[in-house]
């Protein structure tokens, strides 16, 4: 039987808990890799959650939050502080184990499932791992525990993956047509990264495949949003951009954490900017301004497509 959680209101107020200290994959793009400790000790985040009176979290950060044998001793640390709402950024491939999935599934709310590929050799050369097969039985037993529209795939784009962006769409479709949403984020030249062009394509050369994706989910009644693309390189499908819905409710475009917008003469003529992620400095580093044009469209009349 599907849980259905409460409100989603804690969703936009919930702490980010970096308590990944170690990771199961060794993902090229990696922009945060794991330091063999969390960002935070435990005791500095019970410290926070008490005194903030923090009632949602989302565990993620600094590699894989199940990698370690304490997950369960977070959670329930957690708990007795106060959080009543967890959301989980994974790989999934500890959800292959049927009993942690279980009990995975009663704890937390919604799982952020970061999916590179959707066949075996895309995953093999983003991961460098041979755990495809794993990270597809954790999905498959999430679905089968009825936690299909509590999942939300993350898809990094990267020069590996970019072409095969319909066929995930396609796929995602036909395997998890219930799913939250689709979240595709441009890959950030920042950690394994490292300014190599082998790994940042240009956003000219994924503008095509990206937008046939984002049709094609629309066409299947699937709900996506786009990161750290943008609004220039999306013409007619600004609606899909993450930044820009933030902009529209009255958030700060770009989240906390994030490097800011590179300075560009292109982007300060853009009527679009303030809706904008704009161009990162790292991207900039590797392929210029050169794809950057500035338009006159007025981010108030884009039509916003619905991702939550």
């Amino acid at each position: 039987m599907k849980r259905k959680p409460g409100g989603k209101d804690w969703i936009s107020e919930q702490l980010c808990v970096p308590m990944g200290r170690t990771c199961n994959l060794y993902c090229r793009y990696c922009q945060s890799p794991p330091r063999g400790e969390p960002a935070a000790p435990l005791k500095k985040v019970l410290a926070e959650v008490v005194r903030r009176r923090i009632k949602a979290v989302s565990l993620e950060g600094g590699g894989e939050p199940t990698a370690g044998n304490d997950f369960f001793d977070w959670v329930a640390a957690l708990k007795k502080a106060g959080v009543r709402h967890f959301m989980l950024s994974t790989n999934g491939v500890a959800l292959s184990d049927p009993e942690f999935c279980r009990k995975a599934v009663k704890e937390i709310a919604y799982f952020t499932v970061n999916l590179p590929g959707a066949d075996e050799k895309t995953y093999a050369h983003a991961t460098r791992s041979v755990k495809f097969a794993k990270a597809m039985k954790g999905l498959e037993n999430l679905k089968a525990l009825g936690t299909g529209d509590r999942i939300r795939l993350f898809h990094i784009i990267y020069r590996g993956n970019y072409r095969r962006l319909p066929a995930f769409a396609d796929w995602t479709a036909g395997t998890l047509p219930d799913l939250a949403f689709v979240n595709f984020t441009f890959v950030r030249n920042a950690g394994r990264v490292a300014d190599s062009a082998e790994l940042v394509p240009r956003y000219s050369e994924v503008e095509p495949y990206l937008k046939l994706a984002l049709g094609r989910l629309k066409l299947a009644g699937i709900r996506a949003v786009v990161q750290n693309f943008p609004l220039c390189r999306l013409k007619n499908f600004e609606g899909f951009s993450f930044e820009f819905h933030r902009w529209r409710r009255g958030d700060r475009v770009l989240e906390a954490g994030v490097a800011g917008k590179a300075v560009c003469a292109a982007c300060s003529r853009c009527r679009l900017e303030p809706a904008c992620c704009g161009a990162r400095a790292d991207y900039l580093r590797i392929h210029g301004r050169a794809e950057l044009s500035p338009s006159a469209l007025d981010p108030a009349a884009i039509k916003p497509e619905p991702f939550q």
